[in-house]
């Protein structure tokens, strides 16, 4: 009985690093088929027809909320961003800290070189709604939305907010939904932006959570190597001497 007990944790534990090299595999694999056609020049046959599809539904009121919903992958995740940084190093959380500014900086570094690289221009199939300049693929609102409201998500998840945790999660849709909505990005780029982005923050909560376990253990053997507190040393004097 024994034996089982020791053995099911490190089963489960097992378990979740496989699972999680599966998604990560099947990301990885996701990204870089649509890089390639990208790179190619190849594209995508359900490309135009998403993007048409959803600017048929154009209405006023409905390209106003776009607009509105748009800036929260840019500015609002800026903001988000600052806030979130902020309250934990007020909480004195500085691994958490360290862990908002890395996702959201070294995403938003990713993305721009990816920009630079693969240099696909942006739709043409009717004028934008809103003016955007540089490439395409990926979109940088659908990467900051990742590194900031799915790193959200994560820390809303660990607290049991799990309602919040899962509109956190979903506003990250949204956001996609609004960029190829507005016509500044085909769907295969918030699609690109989702793949790599959920990527680099699966890695960063992974180097994160080995940082974090690297402390313990630092903590723990220091606490070792001052041996028993002195409150447990006395009695023992005292019994020796008498």
């Amino acid at each position: 009985m024994q034996a089982s007990d020791k053995s099911a944790p490190s089963l489960g534990l097992a378990l979740r690093w496989l699972a999680g090299l599966v998604v990560v595999l099947a990301l990885g694999a996701s990204f870089t088929e649509l890089a390639e056609d990208v790179w190619f020049r190849e594209g995508f046959v359900w490309d135009a027809p998403l993007i048409l599809a959803l600017h048929q539904l154009s209405q006023p009121w409905l390209d106003t909320a776009m607009r509105i919903i748009t800036q929260t992958g840019e500015g609002g995740a800026i903001a988000l961003a600052l806030v979130l940084g902020g309250w934990f190093l007020w909480r004195r959380r500085r691994l958490d800290a360290a862990t908002v500014v890395i996702s959201f900086v070294g995403a938003a570094a990713i993305n721009t070189v990816l920009k630079l690289l693969l240099a696909r221009p942006r739709p043409a199939l009717f004028p934008p709604l809103v003016a955007e300049s540089g490439f395409s693929f990926p979109s940088g609102h659908v990467t900051a939305a990742v590194a900031v409201y799915g790193l959200l998500a994560v820390f809303l998840w660990w607290q049991r907010h799990r309602a919040w945790a899962i509109a956190s999660g979903a506003w990250v849709l949204v956001v996609a939904v609004s960029r190829i909505y507005l016509g500044v990005h085909y769907p295969s780029d918030t699609l690109g932006s989702l793949t790599f982005a959920t990527l680099w923050l699966l890695m960063v909560f992974a180097v994160r959570a080995w940082y974090a376990r690297r402390g313990e253990q630092a903590s723990g053997a220091a606490a070792g190597r001052k041996g028993p507190p002195r409150g447990e040393l006395e009695p023992r004097m005292r019994d020796s001497s008498s």
